[in-house]
Formats: structure tokens, C-alpha cells, sequence
């Protein structure tokens, strides 16, 4: 709400205790979101869409659910939380020739990975325009806690970044997990192999490291996939969330 211009959709996320289910908090953080995004749409730019997005609702949730329908959201979207435990020797990645899977060089090659980034994002669904750079560089790297530039690996051919899995060394709740942020190849060498390479080196590293497993949250029905892939690579479902999306101005 307080970008300028403000990105649409809006996304929020809200969150009662169990023992105030039934309070009205639930309905005073739904009214205050409607409240804030009126004010917000006064800088909206003219003749655009604008939407509140409500995401992190997990679909046994039903209570969330039937108060967000109420107050004029509607189910947008499903995804995976996913999971893999690493039991025993885990396969080793195979590589297209002239393909080799290697570290990030922080402080040399920033720029390129935020180039194969913006390429390679650009086919997720809801995908908008790309954080600037300088944006971009703080929030995935400068902001985040104890960033080790071993965490992220990256597909090169020669010099050129063709593939990437972004991970952490940690997962929230569970302390022996990694997470896998974000795995993907750009368009030219996509149907190659490479993601499932990237992500079989991502798991051996984490194992190497003394971890039980990773975790990943995946669009259910993705333009390239990735459920699918995840799945080859032994991972399974562990949760389902939703997007609900609230219509506040037309196009």
C-alpha cells in the first residue's frame, strides 16, 4: 500500500489466533485492508485493473475462507507446499554438455543473475514488471538474514546464466529444512533437464550440509510444469493454499 505507484494486485495476508476465531478480529483486519486500499487507490494509475489479493491461506482453513467470500474475495488460484526427505543417497545431477552447475559469485555477477531472473520469472502467473535493480539486489541478497552465497546455484553455459535455484539454509517451522525460493531456466535451454539437475544439486547440498530435507511452494497448475517436475524429483504434497482475489476497480 505504500508504493508508489501502488503494485496491483495488492497483496495481504491476515492472521487470527485460534482462541479469537470468532472475536470479530478476523472482520476488523478485512475492513481495515478495504479501509487502507481506498486510500491507496487514489495514486493508482488511471485505466488499470486494481485487485486485493489475500494469499497463505491454507485450504483447510474454512473459517478464512467463508470470511473472505463474504467480504467479496473470490478463489483465484491453488498452490503446493512441497516437501522431499532426504533418505538414503539422493541422485546425482546429469547435465546437457557444455551445462555445468556451480555457486554464485556475489559481488561479480549480481547483474546477471538478476537478468536470467527477469527472464526466466517473466512465464509465472501474476508475474509483473521486475523490482528495479537496486531493489531487487536488497531485498533477495542485502536484507536477507545470513545470506550465504553458497545457497544459491546456478546453470552456466561459458559465461551465460541459463538456470538457477535460489535456496536458504533454513525453512519456517522447521529447523532441520531448507527451502527451495526459486527454481527455473530460461526459455532456450528449457526441455533439457537443467531444473531437474539444478534441483538434484540443490538436495545434495543440503544433505552434504547435515539437513532431513526441503521444501517449496509451487503453482498448482503452472504454465511450465514445475508441479510435475517437483514430483519426479520425489517430492510430495504437504499442504495446499489458496490466492483469494477482491475486485476493487476494473480495467
Amino acid at each position: 500500500f505504500i508504493a508508489d505507484p501502488p503494485p496491483s494486485p495488492y497483496d495481504t495476508d491476515t492472521w487470527t489466533h485460534p482462541d479469537f476465531a470468532d472475536s470479530g478480529v478476523g472482520e476488523a483486519l478485512l475492513h481495515w485492508i478495504d479501509e487502507r486500499a481506498a486510500q491507496a487507490m487514489a495514486t493508482a494509475p488511471a485505466g488499470v485493473p486494481v485487485s486485493i489479493d489475500h494469499v497463505y491461506i491454507y485450504s483447510s482453513n474454512l473459517g478464512l475462507q467463508r470470511r473472505l467470500e463474504k467480504f467479496g474475495y473470490r478463489r483465484e488460484r491453488i498452490y503446493y507446499r512441497m516437501q522431499i526427505e532426504f533418505n538414503g543417497a539422493l541422485p546425482e545431477p546429469r547435465l546437457p554438455d557444455g551445462i555445468t552447475i556451480r555457486s554464485f559469485r556475489r559481488g561479480e555477477e549480481e547483474r546477471a543473475v538478476y537478468e536470467a531472473f527477469a527472464e526466466a520469472q517473466a512465464d509465472e502467473w501474476g508475474q509483473e514488471d521486475p523490482l528495479p535493480f537496486d531493489k531487487w539486489v536488497y531485498y533477495f541478497i542485502e536484507a536477507e538474514p545470513g545470506f550465504d552465497a553458497g545457497s544459491w546455484l546456478l546453470a552456466v553455459e561459458g559465461n551465460t546464466i541459463v538456470g538457477y535455484a535460489l535456496c536458504r539454509w533454513t525453512r519456517a517451522g522447521q529447523p532441520d529444512y531448507c527451502t527451495v525460493r526459486y527454481l527455473a531456466v530460461r526459455r532456450a535451454w528449457r526441455k533439457r533437464g537443467i531444473a531437474l539437475a539444478l534441483l538434484h544439486a540443490a538436495f545434495r547440498e543440503m544433505q552434504r550440509r547435515g539437513y532431513k530435507g526441503a521444501g517449496l511452494g509451487v503453482d498448482a497448475t503452472s504454465y511450465t510444469g514445475a508441479d510435475r517436475l517437483y514430483l519426479r524429483a520425489g517430492m510430495h504434497v504437504a499442504a495446499e493454499t489458496l490466492r483469494y482475489r477482491k475486485m476493487l476497480r476494473e480495467a
